[in-house]
């Protein structure tokens, strides 16, 4: 689903041929910042009053909280224009400029800052149509003059016919819905209109934007938390809603209008620390129990328990709070937490969306925990629709394992949100190595699982076989049988990451030890080779006695022979010698083994029951 487009750059393109933005005038007003920029904080008013635009100015402190970081001044023009100019200076430190233009009407017209040396780093404009809406914002050079890239501000809706799915409302700051996947995606009723609504605005265009300091400084979130959603549920309905900052009171509305178009599942990838904000929302959820909600835990490093963010701490009965978990399972660097507040932790670290241009991009953080369990909830519920939101939950629940996830969250970590959708067709069976029934002393079979698609050729894997097989012989540990199994897998498996290798093994039912062959690997440190004994799984047992390599491993069969070993000893541990198996990188020829090493490896293996003993014991 997830395409470049070239929407936006269209839409720019037609709208400079019509832009009316001029540069300032005599860019007198770019003068003043950079006086403000450049003169020191208790002369800037005196100074000011030098310039002949400059009919009165006001001075406050610029804060952060309780904290003082710089100076603003407000400033009276000639011709009843305003400016706004803050000076970010820390410490007395200046960090830069921001000034901000409003016409003799009270529209702002024209954004630009400052960096440290005063000079332009950033600019843009507003244009408006006839009826004083804005509707491009308009991106400038350092001369203050169109660059040739804009961004709609509010476009009307595209056109679109009635659809059928599980209908998702995501609250959040809505979407980009000139971009045709994401149009496609979202929900239509009667006559194609959009069921969405922009309770921000208060109009029928939930169009992506978070503007909640200047309309000149926009972030875009709904957009990617959507792609997500769509990605995972693709016959689901999006319900976008522009949350309603102004006043959160809306947020009764928000959940009246919801409830009225049949939606059963609430997504809410946001929240703050300000529990009178979601007082209303709480009521209004308490009052529709058919809806599930979903709730984001938050992206502030802290436990929620003791510093709460709401709406995830709240005592819902239909809530579900979600995070983000790592590689091992655990709370994501920056997320939130909590093992009472908190539900579930959910892999959604470096996961891939669409941003608000339409390209691809890697997303993190627990607000796509939220898009993956809310996709999860929707593929549930197209199953069994009469699923009521008690049973819904449970469902949900039942994907998780404790594992040690008890410790921030009260439910458990669900290692792959796709899993009910995975489909594994084991193609064809080979045997590579077959040295007969008896070959006596401690023998070892092993398994090879290589995906279709992930650049493994027969050729080399059983060349990779053979060298390993030499290798452990040193040990006298007589690889006996070896079979390779082509295993057809949906996209999403064919890199190796932790959780997602649950679903391959769990379909896979191959006795252990277990080689994957896979395409590459999703995690946060890579490596060409991973390999998990019982020391390293704890949190992970799934994980256990097996191997994984990348199609593009080198020295592949002293790579498979070190990552083996590894296992078979039930150790992680690297020697010193480059000459030696176990050195830290692989390279042509580091293939030797001590007698120490070759007897932990027959202790332990035989002791773990990846090998056998076959006639008489061997030490």
């Amino acid at each position: 689903m997830i395409q470049s487009l070239t929407i936006l750059a269209a839409v720019a393109a037609s709208s400079l041929a019509a832009a009316t933005v001029t540069p300032l005038p005599e860019h007198r007003e770019e003068q003043i910042a950079v006086t403000v920029c450049r003169t020191p904080a208790d002369d800037v008013v005196q100074d000011l009053g030098l310039h002949p635009n400059v009919v009165t100015v006001e001075r406050e402190p610029l804060q952060v909280g309780d904290r003082v970081i710089g100076q603003k001044w407000r400033l009276n023009l000639s011709g009843g224009r305003r400016m706004t100019v803050e000076r970010v200076a820390p410490r007395k430190q200046l960090r830069g400029v921001q000034a901000e233009l409003t016409d003799a009407q009270g529209r702002p017209k024209f954004f630009f800052a400052l960096d440290r040396s005063c000079s332009i780093r950033l600019a843009r404009a507003l244009r408006y149509d006839e009826n004083n809406y804005a509707i491009e914002l308009i991106h400038l050079d350092q001369s203050l003059r169109p660059n040739g890239t804009s961004e709609p501000v509010n476009p009307p809706m595209p056109a679109g016919a009635r659809n059928a799915g599980v209908r998702i409302a995501l609250v959040d700051s809505g979407v980009n819905y000139l971009i045709p996947d994401i149009h496609a995606g979202l929900a239509r009723g009667e006559n194609g209109r959009l069921i969405g609504y922009d309770f921000w605005d208060m109009d029928a265009r939930p169009f992506d934007a978070h503007n909640p300091r200047s309309a000149f400084l926009i972030q875009r979130h709904g957009t990617r938390t959507a792609s997500l959603v769509m990605k995972e549920a693709p016959r689901a309905r999006i319900v976008p809603y522009r949350y309603p900052r102004p006043s959160m009171e809306r947020m009764r509305d928000l959940i009246e209008h919801a409830a009225q178009h049949s939606v059963r599942i609430v997504a809410i990838p946001l929240g703050s620390s300000r529990s009178a904000e979601w007082q209303t929302f709480a009521q209004a959820a308490k009052v529709h129990p058919e809806i599930l909600f979903i709730a984001s835990a938050g992206n502030n490093g802290r436990n929620i328990d003791h510093q709460p963010v709401y709406p995830a701490v709240l005592e819902l009965e239909n809530l579900i709070t979600v995070t983000s978990a790592d590689d091992y399972g655990r709370p994501a660097e920056r997320v939130n937490w909590g093992p009472n507040a908190v539900d579930l932790l959910v892999p959604a670290e470096r996961q891939t969306a669409m941003g608000f241009d339409g390209s691809t991009r890697r997303v993190s953080g627990s607000s796509y925990a939220v898009s993956r369990v809310a996709a999860l909830a929707a593929r549930l519920l197209s199953k069994r629709p009469t699923l009521s939101t008690s049973e819904l939950k449970t469902a949900i629940f039942a994907s998780a394992l404790d594992e040690g996830a008890r410790d921030y969250v009260s439910v458990g970590y669900i290692p792959d949100p796709l899993a009910d959708t995975a489909q594994i067709i084991r193609q064809q069976s080979a045997v590579l190595i077959d040295r007969g029934a008896n070959p006596g002393g401690i023998t070892l079979d092993l398994h090879l699982a290589a995906l279709a698609g992930s650049g493994w050729e027969n050729a080399k894997i059983a060349s990779m076989v053979r060298s390993t097989a030499d290798v452990l012989a040193q040990c006298d540990i007589k690889l006996v049988r070896a079979t390779l199994h082509r295993l057809q897998v949906p996209p999403y498996l064919m890199d190796f990451q932790t959780g997602t290798a649950k679903t391959l093994i769990d379909h896979t039912d191959l006795p252990k030890p277990i080689i994957f062959l896979v395409r590459n690997t999703k995690m946060e440190i890579a490596f060409d080779g991973e390999a998990f004994g019982h020391a390293n799984s704890a949190t992970r047992p799934w994980l256990r006695n097996t191997v994984w390599l990348v199609a593009d491993t080198e020295h592949a069969g002293i790579a498979l022979a070190h990552e083996l070993f590894h296992v078979l000893t039930d150790s992680g541990k690297h020697w010193s010698s480059e000459q030696n198996l176990m050195y830290e990188s692989t390279h042509t020829g580091n293939t030797q083994l001590t007698v120490s090493q070759c007897r932990r490896a027959r202790e332990i293996g035989l002791r773990h029951g990846l090998m056998k003993m076959k006639g008489g014991a061997q030490g």
